[in-house]
């Protein structure tokens, strides 16, 4: 730390952590609030010009107004004696880099921390906000509770004048990660970041990036031109094979030909956890996804923080009492045991008690008999037609009753295909959801999409109980809500036209 003072504004530098292309960063203490923070320095050389200036103002400011579980939280930013600085969250444990070079993660846990990056860039794309430096040094990865976090560094920092195209040296490494139109000039938006998830992946799976060379000329000219090398079985071991098509098409040279969303790529990566998976649309998730900006221009983070907490106090109204949990385990039990039975087709007779004596056989009973051949019993000799037939009673029939709708049909064998199902077969989408997670219960997703698949079939205060039993098995809304837009839809929906029950919601909302 020798170019720099042991205090930079009300920040007292602690221990130096690292350096990158913009500057160097260090472990420091807020000493006003004793918070600590990573300190990021900006070099003098990137930020000559009152151009440059602003523009790193602008863009630290458009970053510092994201805030997500799988971004690193900016604090503030300024300048201290020509210093700029970038305060943002510590966020202890090892960067992806470090854990791929030492194996020691899963394929499905690699795929699962890939998805939290795409869940991340989802919500800083949707606000306008690229990152265009994606690489396993810019994901963090937290560890509690034996699960794995990741959170991405540098939200914004990738557009500065220091790590553009002209740049040298330090930034040989970033290179491999440009997608083809950022180099060969054209106009980069957020599919350039998908691109790099794309080579992220692949360097997950083999080992090594997708295009490499000894030079930088190398790397540009294969990322324009070159396809990668195919990904040996090997390296799809315990994961789907259809993950070589997901590689494929986030690696696509054409941004039209990658995935239009972080979220339909996220959702393909969670799919692909599942050995069984062939690759099925993923999609209908992120396509109905409502638009938080509304028209008029209101400031999203306003008109969202409202819509939760009154979605929270709904909540705490529909789900009073403490026969939650005793109701989630009876619903999920019946499930299963719904589940476990197959559908009777219609076609087939359904079995009843015979009668003390044989009668003869009856045909299906789809309609009403005349009255004047009854569908069972023949009179004997000599027997006024018109009088009560002497033969033995037959017990009634359940098809001269009308037919009671079929059960809905359960081929939702995963996440992804019940999710597919939730505005055409809502009901049997929930069957199959609340399968799911009988035998996976943490299951955020499936918890998610139950919500939104109770609210879709009509049962509200079952969609009341359910909000109320996520947050109480630690799963709180409003991260759930950014995760997942079926979630979002329907708080936008309960906005715009309540549904769900509102008794005792004032004193909920007080007594909270």
């Amino acid at each position: 730390m020798t170019n720099h003072p042991r205090r930079i504004g009300k920040f007292e530098l602690i221990e130096r952590l690292g350096e990158g292309a913009m500057g160097e960063v260090f472990l420091a203490r807020d000493t006003l609030i004793g918070r600590e923070v990573a300190l990021k320095t900006i070099r003098p050389a990137a930020l000559t010009s009152p151009d440059a200036r602003e523009r790193f103002f602008r863009e630290a400011q458009a970053a510092g107004r994201l805030n997500h579980p799988n971004l690193v939280t900016i604090h503030e930013f300024g300048e201290d004696a020509g210093v700029h600085y970038i305060a943002m969250e510590h966020v202890p444990g090892d960067d992806l880099a470090a854990l791929l070079a030492s194996r020691e993660l899963s394929r499905p846990a690699i795929l699962d921390l890939l998805a939290q990056v795409c869940d991340g860039l989802a919500y800083a794309h949707q606000r306008g906000v690229v990152h265009r430096d994606i690489k396993p040094s810019n994901v963090r990865v937290t560890r509690f509770s034996n699960r794995l976090t990741a959170k991405i560094l540098d939200f914004g920092i990738a557009r500065l004048p220091g790590s553009d195209l002209t740049s040298t040296g330090t930034l040989l490494g970033t290179f491999g990660y440009l997608a083809p139109e950022a180099i060969q000039g054209g106009k980069a938006d957020h599919r350039a970041d998908l691109f790099a998830v794309g080579v992220l992946l692949y360097e997950a799976l083999a080992g090594e990036r997708p295009f490499d060379g000894e030079s930088t000329a190398t790397v540009l000219h294969r990322i324009v031109h070159d396809e990668p090398a195919p990904l040996d079985p090997e390296a799809l071991e315990g994961v789907s094979p259809a993950l070589r098509d997901v590689v494929a098409r986030a690696l696509a040279k054409a941004p039209a030909a990658r995935y239009a969303t972080a979220d339909a790529l996220a959702a393909d990566l969670r799919a692909a956890r599942n050995p069984a998976w062939t690759g099925g649309d993923t999609r209908e998730i992120t396509v109905r996804m409502p638009r938080i900006r509304p028209e008029g221009g209101t400031a999203p983070r306003r008109g969202l923080r409202i819509l939760v907490w009154s979605l929270l106090a709904v909540l705490l109204a529909g789900a009073a009492g403490g026969g939650a949990w005793a109701w989630r385990r009876h619903r999920r039990r019946a499930r299963a045991a719904a589940q476990a039975v197959q559908p009777v087709p219609q076609a087939v007779a359904v079995p009843v008690p015979a009668a003390p004596d044989p009668t003869p056989t009856q045909p299906p009973a789809a309609q009403p008999a005349p009255e004047t051949a009854p569908p069972v019993q023949t009179p004997a000799p000599g027997q006024n037609p018109g009088q009560p037939p002497a033969a033995h009673p037959v017990p009634s029939q359940p098809a001269a009753q009308p037919p009671a709708p079929a059960p809905a049909p359960a081929p939702y064998r995963d996440l992804d295909a019940a999710a597919a199902a939730l505005d055409k077969d809502p009901r049997g989408a929930l069957a199959a959801l609340e399968g799911i997670l009988q035998r996976e219960p943490d299951n955020e997703r499936a918890i998610a999409l139950r919500i939104a698949a109770l609210y879709e079939s009509g049962d509200y205060r079952g969609t009341g109980r359910a909000m109320m039993e996520a947050k109480r098995g630690g799963h709180p809304l409003w991260p759930m809500a950014l995760k997942y837009p079926r979630l979002r839809q329907v708080f936008e929906r309960e906005r715009l036209q309540p549904r769900l029950p509102r008794r005792r919601a004032e004193g909920a909302d007080q007594g909270r």
